[in-house]
C-alpha cells in the first residue's frame, strides 16, 4: 500500500500551522505547561488533518486482476467465422478468478454483446449489427470505454484486419496513451474465384437523340467467360458475351437517348466461375433534356379526362397512370416535372407511396396538384398524411363553430391476433393511431367514445366532449392486444353509450380482424340503431376477418363496409369515415368564386364561371389563396414546399361540381398556367458533378466550368432508399472544385440533389445519384494481415496467435485509489470539541499536576543515566545554589566576583563528592521545607481573607 497527494503544494501549509501553534505557546504565560502541551498537540493534529484533506491524500492499493475486452469483427467479410467464439472461450478458460472480460461486436458500428463479467464461460454472440462495413476504430473506442481508468486493461481484436471506416491506427495510439494494450488475432479469410463489377460510367447529361457510350469495368481473380447485361430502368437494353481476364477489364455499350427525363442504368455480369454473386452489379444515372412531362393519377377512370385534353392542347406531355402502376422507386418520380392527383382517396395509396411523392416534391423539386371530388381532401382520408403536409391546405375544418355536432363511437378489436400481420405491421398500434387520428378531426362540440373488446367489451373512453385531446389520446394508447373475439357484446355496449351522446349526428365505426365468438341477434340491434338515426360502418382487417358478418352489419347500419388487406391503410379509413359521418366537408352551394389577388394568372382576370360544390378545407398560414368561396373557404391555393410547388383545387374536374368551368373558354389556358407554375423554376446547374464510393462513404465532387464564379453556397440533399434525408455542405478543396461526403455503407440507391443558393433563394439545381450495388465487404481486398500490421505499428499494438497469451501476458502495474478526506474531516471534527473542552473546562489543579507528573514520569522512564551521572548532576545543582548565595551576599552587585585566574579548579575527590552530595540534599530539603512553609502561610492568609469576605456577604444579605 502507498500514499499519494492530488494537490501536494497544500502540504506547505504545515509551516504556517506550526508557526501559529508556536506563537500561541509563547503567548500563554500563566497556563500550566501540561495544559498547554495538550492543547498544542490537539490543535496541531487538527491543522494537520485539514491540510491533508486539502492536499487530497489518497491510499494506493495495487490492482491484482486484469480487464480484457474482446472485439469480434462480425462484418460480412468475416463470414461468421466460428474461430472467433472458440478462441475467446479457450482464452477465458486461462483467466484467474479476479480477471474480468467483456465482448464487443463490430461492423459498420460497434455494440456491447457481453458486459464486463467474472464468468468463466463466453456466451454465444447474439447482438446484431450492420455487417455491410467494418469500423475497427469504433470497436477499439467502445472497448476502451468499458475498461475502468484504474484497471489493468487490454483490447483484443479478432478480425481479418480490413477496415472500410475509421482510423484504427490512430485509435490504437490514443488508447495506448491511456495505458491500455491493443492486440490483434489475425483471422484471414480464404479468397476464392471472384468476378467483381467495380464501375459503371454514364454521361451525366444528355440530349434527346444523342448517341453515347456506357463504360463497364470488371475486376477478376481468374480468367473466365461471362455475360454482361444492360438495363434501362427495368427494361433490358443490351447484352454482351465477354471473355474476362485476370485483373482489370473494361467493356462498352453504345446507346442512343430516345426518352427524356431522369434515367437509371444497371449492369449485371454472370460469370461461369465465380464465388460470390453479391458483387456482380452496378448502377448509374443520367439526365436526358427535353420537354417536361406530367404524371396524372386518377381515383377512378375518367376523373381527369378533361384535364388531359386541356394540357395536351397546351403542348404539355401527359402520362396517365393507374394506381397499381405508380413508381416504386424514388428516382422514377424524377422523370416527371409534376404530379396531379385527380379525386384520389388516401385509402387507395400506401403510406410508402405518399412518402415518395412528398419527398419527390420537397427534395427533388417535382410539382404536385390535388383536385377535388367525393374521394378527395378530407373526404378521401388525407388527414395527417405526408401529402397533406405538402399541400397548402389542412384537411380538417378549423374555426367552424356552426358545423353540426357529431357523436362518434369507436369499437376496436383488441384480441391477440391484433399484435401483428405478415407484412410486419403491428395492427393494434395502427388501430390506436387510427382512433387518435379520428379524434383529432373532431371539433369541441363533438363527442367521442372508445370501446375495445376481446371476449368481453372494455370501455376505454367514456362518451365525452372532445375538449381534452391529450387525455383521450393517452387512454387510447393504453389498449393492449390479448384474448379472443366476441363482437355482439361490444356493439351492444356501443349502442348503449352512443344513445347518451347529445349530438346531431351519431356514427359507430367497428374494426376487427377475426371471427365473432357467438351467433347473436344482430338484426334486432341494427333495427334499434337505425330507428334512432345511428349509422354503423365496419372495417374487416385481413382475410381472417368475418367479412360476411361485417358487410351485413354495415348494410343493416346504413354505413360503409371496408376490406383492408393492408393494415397500414387503417388510419386513412378512419379519417375518411370521420369526414363522411360529419357530412360537412362537401359544400353544395352554387356560387361564383371570388378573386383575392394572389397568383396573377392571366386566365383569372377574365369573368369567372360559377361552380356548384367543393370540398371544404382550411388554408395554411403561409399559403396563397387565389380563389375563395362565399364562406371564405379556399377554392384555389398554392405555396412553395421545399424545392417544389404544390396547388390545391377543391372542386372537381369531371363537371359534376363545376360544369361551367369545363366548358369555360379560358379553361385550357387556366389549367396550363396552373400546371406550368408547378414545373421546376430554377435553372439547371452548369457544373459537372461526379460521385464515387470511397470506403464506406459516398463522395460528391462538383467542378465549376472554367471562368465561372464559385457558388456562394452549395449543398447536397442525399436521399437513400428509405427516403431518409441527409444534407451535406460542399466545400472548396481546389480552384473550381467543391467536395462533400456522406455515409453510404448500406447497399442501395442514393439520390443527390445539388442545390446552389444565393440570398436565401435557390438559384440552380442538379440531380445526380450514387448506387452502392453491394457492400464494400464483398469487394476484392488486399492482404488483411499486412493492412493490420501497418496500423498496429503506427499505433503501438501487437499480434498474438494463441489464446493463452490473452490473460497470460503481464500488463503494466496499476493502482487503485481510496480517498480518505471524509474520514480525516470526521476525525478533525471530533478533535475540535476536545480542544474547546480542554480550554474552557476548569479542571482541578491536581489533575494537571498529575498530567505533568505523568509527562515527567515518562521522561524519567525514557532516561537511562548512570549513578555517576546522577551524582554529577547533584554536584552541579549545589554549585549553582552556592553561587547564587554568594551573589546575594555581595554588597556591590555590579562588581564581578574575584577569581583565581590561571589556577584550575580541582574536581572533588570521590569521598568529597559523597559528602557534598549529602550536604546538597540536606540543603535542598531545608530550602524546600522553607518554601513549603511560606506557601502554607500564604494559602492560610488567602483562606482567612476568603472567610472574612464570605461572612461580610452573609451579613449584608440579612
Amino acid at each position: 500500500m502507498g500514499i499519494n497527494f492530488l494537490q501536494p503544494l497544500f502540504l506547505l501549509l504545515l509551516i504556517p500551522a506550526v508557526y501559529v501553534v508556536v506563537r500561541w505557546w509563547q503567548g500563554q504565560k500563566q497556563m500550566a505547561t501540561s495544559k498547554k502541551m495538550t492543547i498544542a498537540i490537539i490543535r496541531m493534529m487538527v491543522f494537520a488533518l485539514l491540510i491533508l484533506v486539502l492536499s487530497g491524500l489518497q491510499l494506493l492499493f495495487p490492482v491484482q486482476g486484469k480487464t480484457i475486452v474482446f472485439v469480434a469483427d462480425r462484418s460480412a467479410s468475416m463470414k461468421d467465422d466460428p474461430r472467433i467464439i472458440s478462441f475467446m472461450r479457450e482464452a477465458v478458460q486461462n483467466k484467474r478468478a479476479d480477471d474480468q472480460y467483456a465482448v464487443v461486436v463490430v461492423g459498420a458500428t460497434a455494440a456491447v454483446d457481453q458486459p464486463l463479467t467474472l464468468r468463466a464461460e463466453v456466451q454465444q454472440l447474439g447482438v446484431e449489427i450492420n455487417k455491410h462495413a467494418t469500423d475497427l476504430a469504433e470497436g477499439i473506442r467502445l472497448a476502451a470505454a468499458l475498461i475502468p481508468s484504474q484497471a489493468r486493461g487490454k483490447v483484443v481484436l479478432l478480425t481479418d484486419g480490413v477496415a472500410t471506416h475509421g482510423d484504427a491506427g490512430r485509435e490504437t495510439q490514443l488508447v495506448k496513451e491511456r495505458g491500455i494494450e491493443v492486440e490483434v488475432v489475425s483471422l484471414q479469410q480464404p479468397q476464392g474465384n471472384e468476378v467483381v463489377l467495380t464501375s459503371l460510367q454514364v454521361p451525366q447529361q444528355l440530349y434527346a437523340g444523342e448517341e453515347y457510350a456506357i463504360s463497364v469495368e470488371v475486376e477478376s481473380t481468374i480468367a473466365t467467360q461471362a455475360t454482361l447485361r444492360l438495363y434501362e430502368g427495368n427494361r433490358e437494353a443490351g447484352s454482351q458475351r465477354v471473355q474476362v481476364e485476370k485483373g482489370k477489364n473494361r467493356y462498352v455499350f453504345s446507346q442512343k437517348a430516345t426518352e427524356q427525363g431522369f434515367h437509371r442504368y444497371r449492369v449485371e455480369i454472370e460469370a461461369q466461375r465465380d464465388t460470390s454473386h453479391a458483387n456482380n452489379q452496378a448502377t448509374a444515372y443520367t439526365q436526358v433534356a427535353g420537354t417536361p412531362s406530367v404524371m396524372i393519377v386518377e381515383g377512378h377512370p375518367g376523373a381527369a379526362s378533361n384535364l388531359v385534353s386541356a394540357l395536351k392542347a397546351g403542348n404539355i406531355e401527359v402520362e396517365v397512370k393507374e394506381l397499381a402502376m405508380l413508381p416504386k422507386e424514388l428516382d422514377a418520380y424524377k422523370q416527371y416535372a409534376s404530379l396531379i392527383l385527380a379525386d384520389v382517396s388516401a385509402t387507395q395509396l400506401g403510406e410508402t407511396d405518399m412518402e415518395r411523392m412528398r419527398t419527390a416534391v420537397r427534395d427533388l423539386g417535382m410539382g404536385l396538384i390535388m383536385t377535388g371530388g367525393a374521394d378527395s381532401f378530407g373526404m378521401g382520408g388525407w388527414f395527417q398524411t405526408p401529402i397533406e403536409e405538402a399541400l397548402p391546405v389542412h384537411m380538417d375544418l378549423r374555426g367552424k363553430e356552426e358545423l353540426p355536432s357529431l357523436g362518434l363511437q369507436l369499437v376496436i378489436d383488441k384480441s391477440g391476433s391484433m399484435t401483428g400481420d405478415a407484412t410486419g405491421y403491428d395492427k393494434m398500434e395502427l388501430a390506436k393511431e387510427a382512433a387518435i387520428r379520428a379524434t383529432s378531426m373532431l371539433n369541441a362540440q363533438d363527442q367521442i367514445g372508445v370501446i375495445a373488446f376481446d371476449g368481453t367489451p372494455w370501455e376505454v373512453v367514456s362518451p365525452q366532449p372532445v375538449t381534452n385531446l391529450s387525455a383521450i389520446h393517452q387512454q387510447i394508447g393504453s389498449i393492449q392486444a390479448d384474448g379472443g373475439t366476441d363482437i355482439f357484446p361490444a356493439l351492444q355496449m356501443a349502442y348503449d353509450r352512443i344513445k347518451s351522446m347529445q349530438s346531431q349526428r351519431k356514427h359507430i365505426i367497428l374494426l376487427t380482424d377475426g371471427q365473432s365468438g357467438s351467433n347473436d341477434a344482430y338484426d334486432a340491434l341494427l333495427q334499434q340503431l337505425t330507428a334512432e338515426n345511428i349509422t354503423v360502418s365496419t372495417v374487416a382487417l385481413g382475410a381472417d376477418a368475418d367479412t360476411q358478418l361485417l358487410e351485413m352489419i354495415a348494410q343493416g347500419g346504413k354505413g360503409r363496409y371496408y376490406f383492408a388487406n393492408d393494415a397500414a391503410s387503417i388510419p386513412q379509413i378512419f379519417s375518411k369515415e370521420t369526414a363522411l359521418a360529419s357530412r360537412t366537408f362537401i359544400v353544395e352551394k352554387p356560387q361564383v368564386p371570388a378573386r383575392t389577388g394572389a397568383g396573377q394568372w392571366s386566365s383569372l382576370r377574365q369573368e369567372l364561371p360559377a361552380l356548384r360544390a367543393y370540398v371544404a378545407t382550411t388554408p395554411k398560414q403561409t399559403a396563397e389563396v387565389s380563389l375563395i368561396s362565399q364562406d371564405d373557404d379556399p377554392l384555389l391555393a398554392r405555396w412553395q414546399y421545399g424545392l417544389g410547388r404544390t396547388i390545391a383545387w377543391t372542386s372537381d374536374l369531371e363537371g359534376k361540381w363545376a360544369p361551367d368551368w369545363v366548358s369555360w373558354g379560358a379553361g385550357s389556358r387556366f389549367w396550363n398556367e396552373i400546371v406550368a407554375w408547378t414545373l421546376p423554376q430554377v435553372n439547371e446547374g452548369t457544373w459537372k458533378t461526379q460521385t464515387e464510393l470511397v470506403g464506406g462513404n459516398g463522395k460528391v465532387t462538383v467542378s465549376v466550368p472554367s471562368g465561372a464564379a464559385m457558388p456562394q453556397e452549395l449543398e447536397g440533399i442525399v436521399l437513400n432508399q428509405q427516403m431518409e434525408r441527409t444534407v451535406i455542405r460542399l466545400k472548396p478543396t481546389a480552384p473550381g472544385t467543391l467536395e462533400g461526403e456522406f455515409a453510404a455503407s448500406e447497399p442501395g440507391s442514393y439520390l443527390i440533389q445539388i442545390v446552389e443558393k444565393g440570398g436565401g433563394q435557390v438559384t440552380a439545381s442538379q440531380t445526380t445519384g450514387l448506387t452502392v450495388s453491394y457492400s464494400p465487404e464483398y469487394g476484392l481486398t488486399e492482404d488483411g494481415e499486412h493492412v493490420a500490421k501497418s496500423w498496429l505499428m503506427a499505433g503501438g499494438g501487437s499480434f498474438i496467435t494463441t489464446p493463452d497469451e490473452v490473460f497470460g501476458k503481464e500488463l503494466p502495474e496499476k493502482w487503485e485509489t481510496q480517498l480518505v478526506a471524509e474520514w480525516l474531516l470526521i476525525l478533525a471534527a471530533l478533535l475540535w470539541p476536545l480542544d474547546v473542552a480542554v480550554r474552557r473546562l476548569q479542571l482541578p489543579d491536581q489533575w494537571w499536576s498529575r498530567l505533568g507528573g505523568l509527562w515527567k514520569g515518562r521522561k524519567v522512564q525514557r532516561s537511562s543515566n548512570t549513578p555517576q551521572q546522577e551524582q554529577d548532576a547533584v554536584w552541579t545543582r549545589l554549585e549553582e545554589k552556592r553561587a547564587k548565595r554568594r551573589t546575594q551576599a555581595q554588597p556591590n552587585v555590579d562588581e564581578p566576583p574575584k577569581m583565581n585566574v590561571g589556577q584550575p579548579v580541582k574536581p572533588p575527590t570521590e569521598s568529597g563528592r559523597k559528602v557534598a552530595a549529602q550536604q546538597a540534599e540536606q540543603t535542598e530539603a531545608v530550602l524546600g521545607h522553607k518554601e513549603q512553609n511560606n506557601a502554607d502561610q500564604a494559602e492560610g492568609k488567602q483562606d482567612e481573607t476568603f472567610n472574612r469576605l464570605l461572612a461580610a456577604k452573609k451579613r449584608r444579605n440579612k
